[in-house]
């Protein structure tokens, strides 16, 4: 399960940096997808569309996906500090 401070990150991301989040996020799904060998990172088979439901899976590219796009969140908070 996401914590709250990942849920914050996932919405500014989201509002702010949509085409960029898109773009991350299936990149990061393609090269968790292609490392598997045959079963999830959860113990299932590695099915597409099991890799689509899995709750486990998603969890895992969203949070790589976060850290990924972490610079866009610092850059926000920097010029926010900036600006007061």
């Amino acid at each position: 399960m996401l914590n709250k401070t990942i849920i914050e990150k996932i919405n500014y991301l989201q509002s702010n940096c949509f085409g960029v989040w898109l773009k991350t996020r299936q990149e990061v799904a393609i090269e968790i997808s292609d490392k598997q060998s045959m079963f999830c990172v959860c113990g299932r088979l590695a099915t597409g569309l099991h890799e689509n439901a899995c709750k486990k899976l998603q969890d895992k590219i969203t949070t790589e996906t976060v850290k990924r796009l972490e610079h866009l969140i610092k850059q926000k908070n920097e010029s926010e500090t900036t600006s007061k």
